[in-house]
């Protein structure tokens, strides 16, 4: 409770600065209005007076056409407008609810009628009606606050509705737990698990058949992306506070850089001079789930596992408030949503029992293992011993015995520091004592979320001022120990931004924005636990069958983590409206700093083999992180720092009245990785001579790329018979990746400063192995509760071989780049055409395309090159991987009229590449990697026939009535959308190991022929029946036991397509009059219902999948089966 309290005090304390700033001063919106004023002839008239007026605001902007007849607005918030037109000899015309979308310029094109001035004609714009986008060539998508606030989403995520757009593809999958599905093949934080209050939200998407790292966030106009995993944000806005989501899956603006992916723009809401607010409250309960079609496979084929349901319970309440402070001038809005998340889950697992503990304590006391079976915490939260037979050990009686409280599988043997061989599964023989025991676990798995949302909007004068800022905190409490109080573990991650814009008018054709950011990202594992020993290892036992203890919490080098990564953030952009041309120049400044300590890694990882060598200290594999020059556990602190300078200039040029050119020019500079104390070291050698490697100590990691020129060019044009009916829009542009700093960050593991050691193998003389790996592992616990408590380990402090820049005696793993890192460029370019149609309907169909180059793959250098005998596997980062993407794109829109909103998307398309993520993870490896051609084919993520259907409906019953009939069976909606796709590809695999000329080995490997005959259906039952599309058996359509060079493409099988339909059922009633709530007052009872007709869907095949492997049983299988039909019940009130 002190801990929110503290957030709360940070967050007012910070509005209220940021509220200061304002004060010495509406703005960070990048939208526009613009057009042509003609006579009825079409002859341009010049001096006409234009006048725009916000209706939320009552904010009033003025220019005058050019000699072109040519007006522009710029800096405008998503809303309703009214324009006004005036001129001598001409009637004043004056056009209400002029619609503008976020961050989109929208066509106005004004013809005014002879007659005196004094004349007033009013006319109605066509509203949230079928307009057409006469003003740019994007491929783009506006997510109106109606569908954010209508549309089902998991977990109120607003991110769930980027899928939307044309030329983004995005299933919206959930998996049997409720968990967000990724891209095949794919690795990092995933999508939001836990609503909007994922640390790093890296939405499954792809644009424009670029990687799902290729995706860029913005709110409010500047960067909330995350330092190492690209295309995730650190900062998912809750619906309460998005007016607007403009997604673009191609552009063609210089404005816009960093990644070439989705641009993804949030416009967070605004305060009007009318109080609005709301109070919202969501219930997510098992019992309202439905049980999915299929469990899954097991390790026999003959028998699935059982249906399961998405078992998470949610409680998520929510409000707003927004209004003026001094109307028309000074506005303010504040939001905020909470989660309460208490998840149990139960296991059933097998464990030491009470009395092998006890044993030991007695017979090895002294003992590391009787040590830590003493400390408290170590005994699991056992909810029941269950019945348990010998059936694990093949009933063989002279293996296992049931007794009293579980099985007696054997006795210790020998003593302290001896190994018992591996062939030796009884120790000292069977005595009658349970040694392991079948219990059911409660894991305990709690998640609390609370994110506070301010903004606040001044105009003075010329001047426009805004503030947002948005703070998300994060309690979790998750158990890996199985159940062991000892491996508790609390993470309390803190996220926040915040944006300061100041937008001046100097002129009334020239405008001013200067933008300022923050963001940051951190949490700190080891002071959010203070009660955690952390001189305790991580010990793990492995057998005997399949027995596998767990004590201690998770060893990683990021757990317990300790993160801190920071953005800062200046832009400023100069908009000049020049007789028919709109310039904007440009400059964009961000400094990034990646201050994270894996120090999880200086605490050791013990595995020992049985249950006997763990009662002796005798381990058979250490994990640990140590300083090579003093054997003391490694310093991971690490001050990264990168920064992106960019310049722009863009130039949107009406040429004629019914024709846009919009041309641009970009420069961007991404700096080399720095580490602020010099800690940065790389492997460098002569080209194709790794066995003459050495590590250099230097101040960048790579050298710099200047050459990322970024040309764009636009256009959109009416013709001229069918102005207003129809438009034609194209582009082509260059644009440049930022390199994931997750990509890098492993450098840190790199000698002088750091080696990561995995010490292997002890054993005993009678296994050909020596006791301790030669005495290299040194089986210890801290000497206090500290991470850094663990003693010395004199065989670690092997010290620097000279020569090398290596460990002397050992082959530590290497992180590194070649010298010369370009980044990642890409060409885009497409071709459109949309028509208006009666009764409000848009139809549009064009071609999507992008060539990507210089893309990145980690590779282990030993696959290439001779190896260097002084280090282990050599991980580099080689940018030679290149893509192809080409896509149909068709659309047709009925826009939001009579009560109904439909928006269908169909995407025809392919992508062809080497490699489909970059990485880091095994999921991301290819099968021959010496050979760049032979893992050419469908991308990962290559979907043939791709269609979304979205749709918002007010049911026409009793719906105009506002008696109490109406209100009582009136004001239903019913929205949804759904999902339809054809799978993903996955390529077919061997367990084997190629070894390449050099002697390395690679695997798992391709086979070496497809002898034909499999089946091509396509239906669910295929992936799920024995055998799937190959009956029989892989080995009956491949060469299973020849090792060779792959036989067969990558990639060159498709998977099981994907179906879903999502819903809310909304029953909206509208309240009496309140006072200070006005007429506007809504309760507002929903009901989402997400794979509301429970269709069966299965895991998209991975890399590592059973169903993958042709010499497996279950080849030819998914997985298992996706989400069933889950429930989520919210009320909302609003005024």
């Amino acid at each position: 409770m002190h801990r929110i309290g503290s957030v709360v005090v940070r967050f007012v304390g910070g509005g209220m600065l940021l509220l200061g700033l304002v004060l010495t001063g509406l703005a960070q919106f990048r939208a526009g209005v613009q057009g042509v004023v003609t006579d009825p002839t079409g002859a341009v008239i010049a001096g006409a007076t234009v006048t725009l007026t916000n209706h939320e605001t009552g904010k009033t902007q003025q220019v005058v056409t050019s000699a072109e007849g040519f007006y522009r607005f710029s800096g405008l918030a998503p809303g309703a407008y009214q324009v006004t037109v005036e001129h001598a000899g001409f009637k004043k015309k004056v056009v209400e609810r002029v619609i503008v979308r976020a961050e989109e310029v929208q066509g106005l094109d004004l013809v005014l009628e002879p007659g005196e001035i004094t004349e007033t004609l009013t006319v109605r714009a066509e509203g949230e009606g079928a307009t057409l986008r006469t003003e740019n060539p994007d491929v783009t998508r506006a997510v109106t606050t109606h569908e954010v606030l209508r549309l089902p989403q998991f977990g109120r995520d607003p991110y769930e509705l980027i899928r939307l757009t044309p030329g983004v593809l995005g299933l919206g999958a959930r998996g049997s737990r409720g968990e967000s599905v990724g891209l095949p093949n794919t690795t990092g934080p995933g999508g939001s698990n836990v609503s909007i209050f994922q640390v790093e939200n890296q939405v499954p998407i792809s644009a424009n058949g670029q990687r799902l790292s290729a995706n860029n966030y913005m709110i409010d106009g500047v960067s909330v992306n995350s330092l190492g995993w690209a295309g995730a944000a650190v900062v998912t806005p809750n619906q309460e506070s998005v007016k607007e989501i403009r997604v673009l899956s191609s552009t063609y603006s210089a404005e816009y850089g960093r990644n070439t992916g989705a641009q993804i723009q949030v416009v967070s809401q605004n305060g009007t001079n009318e109080f609005h607010g709301s109070a919202v409250l969501k219930y997510n309960d098992p019992d309202l789930n439905a049980f999915n079609r299929w469990g899954g496979i097991t390790g026999d084929p003959n028998r699935d596992a059982p249906p399961v349901r998405v078992e998470q319970l949610y409680r998520q309440f929510a409000g707003s408030l927004g209004g003026p402070i001094v109307k028309n001038r000074l506005f303010f809005f504040f939001s905020y949503e909470g989660l309460r998340s208490n998840n149990t889950d139960f296991v059933s697992t097998w464990i030491e029992t009470p009395e092998f503990r006890q044993l030991v304590r007695q017979q090895r006391a002294g003992g590391v293992t009787a040590r830590i079976f003493e400390a408290e915490g170590i005994a699991p939260r056992a909810l029941t011993v269950l019945p348990a037979d010998c059936s694990l050990f093949l009933n063989d009686p002279r293996r296992c015995q049931a007794v009293t409280g579980g099985l007696d599988i054997g006795s210790l043997t020998g003593g302290l520091g001896r190994y018992v061989p591996l062939s030796n599964t009884v120790g000292g023989g069977l005595d009658g004592i349970p040694d392991i025991q079948f219990i059911r676990l409660a894991l305990p798995n709690l998640v609390r979320g609370d994110q506070f949302n301010t903004r606040v909007d001044l105009m003075r004068g010329s001047d426009q001022f805004a503030v947002s800022l948005y703070i998300t905190r994060r309690n979790d409490f998750k158990n890996v120990a199985q159940g062991r109080p000892i491996g508790d573990l609390r993470t309390r991650p803190l996220n926040s931004a915040g944006t300061v814009t100041w937008i001046r008018t100097l002129a009334p054709t020239l405008l001013n924005e200067l933008r300022a950011n923050a963001t940051r990202f951190s949490f700190n594992e080891v002071k959010d636990n203070p009660e955690a020993n952390w001189g305790i290892p991580r010990v793990e036992v492995e057998g005997p069958s399949a027995l596998r203890l767990e004590i201690g919490v998770i060893r990683a080098e990021t757990t317990p983590g300790i993160f801190a990564q920071n953005t800062y953030e200046v832009r400023d952009t100069l908009t000049w409206v020049r007789s028919n041309k709109t310039l904007k120049f440009g400059v964009e400044i961000r400094r990034e700093q990646d201050n994270n300590n894996l120090a999880g890694g200086a605490r050791p990882l013990y595995v020992f083999r049985g249950l006997y060598n763990l009662a002796n200290d005798a381990p058979y594999l250490e994990a640990i992180n140590a300083d090579p020059r003093t054997g003391l556990p490694a310093d991971a602190q690490r001050y990264f720092r990168y920064a992106n300078y960019a310049l722009f200039v863009q130039n949107d040029w009406k040429v004629r009245p019914h024709l846009t050119v919009n041309l641009g020019l970009r420069y961007e500079y991404f700096t080399p990785l720095r580490e602020k104390r010099g800690r940065v070291s790389n492997l460098v050698f002569p080209p194709g001579r790794l066995n003459e490697s050495r590590i250099v100590v230097s101040d960048q990691l790579f050298e710099p790329d200047r050459n990322n020129v970024a040309p764009r060019v636009g256009f959109a044009w009416s013709p001229k018979p069918w102005t207003d009916k129809l438009v034609v829009r194209g582009g082509f542009g260059i644009g440049y990746n930022r390199i994931p700093g997750v990509l890098y960050g492993n450098t840190r593991g790199n000698p002088p400063f750091f080696a990561r050691h995995f010490i292997c193998c002890g054993g005993s003389a009678s296994e050909g192995l020596f006791p301790f790996a030669g005495g290299r592992i040194l089986y210890t616990l801290g000497t206090g509760r500290a991470l850094t408590s663990y003693p010395v380990n004199p065989a670690l402090a092997q010290g620097i071989d000279p020569t090398t820049g290596g460990v002397r005696g050992s082959q530590v793993e290497i992180y590194g780049t070649e010298r010369k890192l370009p980044n990642a460029y890409v060409y885009l370019w497409s071709l459109e055409t949309e028509a208006q149609l009666p009764w409000d309907f848009l139809a549009s169909v064009g071609y999507q395309a992008s060539s990507s180059h210089k893309l990145i793959r980690i590779i282990n250098q030993n696959l290439l090159y001779p190896r260097n005998p002084f280090f282990g596997p050599v991980f580099f980062l080689l940018p030679d991987v290149n893509a192809n993407y080409h896509a149909l794109l068709a659309r047709l829109t009925h826009a939001f009229s009579h009560g109904f909103r439909l928006d269908v998307t169909y995407r025809w398309s392919k992508s062809i590449d080497t490699l489909s993520y970059e990485g880091p993870g095994a999921p991301t490896n290819q099968t021959f990697p010496s050979d760049l051609r032979s893992e050419r084919g469908p991308s990962d993520f290559d979907v043939r026939h791709h269609t979304v259907i979205s749709w918002l409906w007010d049911v026409p019953i009793l719906h105009n009535r506002t008696d109490w009939w109406g209100k009582a069976f009136g004001g239903w909606q019913l929205n949804g959308i759904w999902t339809i796709s054809t799978g993903f590809p996955y390529t077919v695999k061997i367990g084997q190991s190629l070894r390449f000329a050099n002697g390395e080995p690679w695997g798992p490997i391709r086979p070496t022929r497809y002898f034909g005959g499999a089946l091509t259906e396509r239906s669910d039952r295929a992936f799920i029946r024995p055998g799937g599309n190959f009956p029989g058996g892989g080995a009956r359509y491949f060469d299973t036991t020849t090792i060779g060079p792959p036989g067969i493409g990558r990639n060159a099988f498709r998977g099981p397509g994907y179906r879903s339909v999502d819903l809310s059922l909304v029953k909206q009633t509208a309240l009496p009059r309140l006072p200070g709530l006005g007429e506007a007052a809504r309760l507002e009872i929903r009901f989402n219902f997400l794979n509301a007709f429970n269709e069966l869907n299965l895991q998209p095949l991975g890399f590592f999948d059973e169903g993958v492997f042709a010499d497996r049983p279950n080849f030819g299988r998914a997985t298992r089966g996706l989400a069933g039909r889950v429930v989520e019940f919210q009320a909302r009130f609003s005024f």
